[in-house]
């Protein structure tokens, strides 16, 4: 057992020297020599072509680590990535500047104390590991003591940094008056008016109300740039029916996937490991005597249930646990078992029944799906000697007299939706057909094929008004009833001003209290509460809803509680980012003017060849 420990922890040992190794990826690994050393200045302070190759490195690894893949320079320019890496550099020898102008350094013990924390640079039991920090930085090509001043550097930055920023508060006059201004609250009076508070019905439109709508307001019924393409296609759909189909082949396809259609019993388990069998035994009993449950044991190991989970497993994949795991109801647990690589407990989460799907109810499925394969390898077969018609000058037309393929012809835009725009590949290759292009063979995404031509370019144009009536007869009715309302709405708002009850002026009144500026209630639209804020106490306003129209009038302004719970929380946030804007905006003061004293510099030249080496 002890050999395998020691076996495990040199294994540990290494993996932590590769993600150092990794980490460090850079340092010393790029040197573009010459005279070009650094691609500028601060002051006396060089930022080296080197250092900023690898800043630029780190930037784009961190990138593509947020993207999920690898990210070109391109890209990288495209975010800026190259400015920001630059930008940094800047800011650290602006410090590191200002650190020897006042004569900041940080001693050995603080270097010292910053190796002691690098968890690289740890052995298995936590402390500092003097052939892994050796290895890790000759292999990243830095000396220790080029690193030990790296670390050096960083501390003195720190201490400027921590002596601008720490303490810094904004005046509480200012919060106070922010937090006031979030929790204040709002009384209103709403009144809701809708189609049904009309004098009039909006009734149905005349054709000739239609027309002049459908005219005023062509550019809505107007089709774009278009592509009149035809073309032949032939698709495992097209084939389905016609496919011979045996019932032995269906048989033998549901045999050959019984696993899919029988399913033995299973369990949802969880196995918590133990390095030793006796730990194993020691986590048992403090489970039987309630001193922890199950989740605290995982929780002490720093894991998390998803991290122990084996999902759904049969008794077979059990192995020898299988019979007892079996025998257990949903949320028991077993006792420990030994294996070979200590212990292990295991939790059941839940219990699934065998199931079995008999061959008559799947049938159908089958057959579909046993046809639709021998269709698409039918027309992978036939797709070469399609190809070959083609390249010896067949039209489309013959190719649909000489195969099962389909004549059609249709209008393609960009946005069009149609059954042939559905398949991705024919809408990329209709988006760059030429006229002078010759019709191949383009695979579809179900197996089907199909080849096309572009016969002329339609240029924007109206649709045909029968076409589009009855989206023009929708259209003129939200147009007519939004017109209508915002003069109801208008005219309630001026009786209301005069001096009439907005209680007396529409069925549809409510009272509501306690309004917040960010809050939300299922009363009233986010809209109405903001123009809710805009007012002063006794005026009314009006909005615009989306099939009605709101008269509102504020009743009354009060101070929110500032004494609840989630009040102070929003006060502690507030201030905290007052702060901390605070001390953000008076550092960049401080380096901005450290920067104008000190001089800064830029070698274009090297920055473009930095740049050319990751091209």
């Amino acid at each position: 057992m002890a050999r395998s420990t020691n076996t495990l922890s040199k294994t540990f040992v290494w993996i932590l020297l590769a993600f150092l190794i990794v980490g460090l990826a850079g340092f010393g690994a790029i040197n573009f020599g010459g005279r070009m050393n650094s691609v500028g200045t601060v002051g006396d302070k060089e930022i080296s072509v080197n250092d900023y190759a690898r800043a630029l490195q780190n930037q784009m690894n961190a990138a593509s680590a947020q993207f999920g893949s690898q990210i070109s320079f391109q890209q990288a320019q495209m975010f800026g990535i190259q400015q920001q890496a630059l930008s940094r550099l800047v800011v650290e020898k602006t410090l590191e500047h200002e650190a020897d102008g006042l004569g900041i350094s940080a001693g050995d013990e603080t270097v010292r104390d910053k190796l002691m924390t690098i968890r690289a640079f740890q052995g298995v039991d936590g402390s500092f590991d003097r052939t892994a920090y050796t290895f890790a930085l000759q292999n990243a090509g830095l000396s220790e003591t080029d690193f030990e001043k790296q670390l050096r550097d960083e501390a003195a930055r720190e201490l400027i940094q921590q002596a601008i920023a720490t303490g810094v508060k904004m005046p509480s006059a200012f919060a106070d008056y922010a937090i006031k201004y979030i929790l204040e609250e709002r009384d209103i009076a709403l009144l809701e008016l809708d189609e049904s508070d009309l004098p009039t019905p909006i009734g149905e439109p005349t054709e000739d109300q239609l027309k002049s709508y459908y005219d005023e307001n062509i550019d809505l019924f107007s089709l774009p740039e278009s592509k009149s393409i035809t073309y032949v296609i032939l698709t495992p759909d097209m084939m389905v029916e016609t496919i011979p189909v045996e019932d032995s082949d269906l048989l033998a396809l549901y045999e050959k996937n019984i696993d899919t259609y029988k399913k033995p019993e299973r369990r949802l388990v969880e196995r918590l490991n133990f390095l030793d069998y006796e730990d194993a035994q020691r986590a048992a009993q403090r489970l039987q005597s309630g001193e922890v449950d199950f989740e605290g044991l995982v929780s002490e190991r720093g894991l998390t249930l998803g991290d122990i989970d084996l999902g759904d497993v049969t008794l077979e994949e059990l192995s020898d646990e299988g019979e007892t795991v079996f025998a257990l109801s949903s949320g028991e647990i077993t006792a420990p078992f030994k294996t070979d690589l200590g212990g292990a407990i295991y939790r059941v989460n839940g219990i699934l029944n065998a199931q079995e799907t008999p061959f008559d109810e799947v049938k159908e499925d089958l057959k579909r799906g046993f046809s639709l394969d021998r269709a698409q390898r039918l027309i992978e077969a036939e797709q070469t000697r399609l190809d070959d018609l083609l390249a010896a000058g067949a039209t489309l037309e013959e190719l649909a007299n000489e195969s099962d393929m389909r004549l059609e012809t249709t209008i393609y835009y960009d946005g069009v939706e149609n059954d042939i725009s559905a398949y991705a590949a024919f809408r990329s290759a209709a988006a760059g057909l030429q006229e002078t292009d010759f019709p191949a063979i383009i695979r579809l995404a179900d197996g089907g094929i199909l080849a096309m031509r572009l016969e002329e370019i339609l240029p924007t144009r109206p649709e045909d008004f029968m076409q589009v009536r009855d989206n023009v007869q929708e259209l003129w009715r939200d147009s007519v009833l939004r017109d209508a309302l915002d003069t109801l709405g208008k005219e309630t708002f001026s009786r209301a001003e005069a001096g009439e009850n907005l209680v007396d002026l529409g069925s549809k009144f409510k009272t509501l209290t306690s309004l917040k500026r960010n809050g939300t209630t299922s009363d009233a639209s986010p809209l109405v509460i903001a123009r809710a804020f805009e007012l002063d106490k006794g005026t009314f306003g009006q909005v615009d809803g989306v099939d009605s129209v709101y008269v509102i009038q504020l009743l009354g302004i009060s101070d929110g509680d500032s004494t609840t719970e989630e009040a102070r929380s929003i006060e502690d946030a507030f201030a905290s980012q007052l702060d901390q804007g605070l001390a953000s905006d008076l550092f960049q003061i401080f380096v901005s003017q450290v920067q104008q004293s000190a001089g800064v510099s830029l070698n274009e030249q090297a920055l473009n060849a930095v740049h050319t080496n990751f091209q």
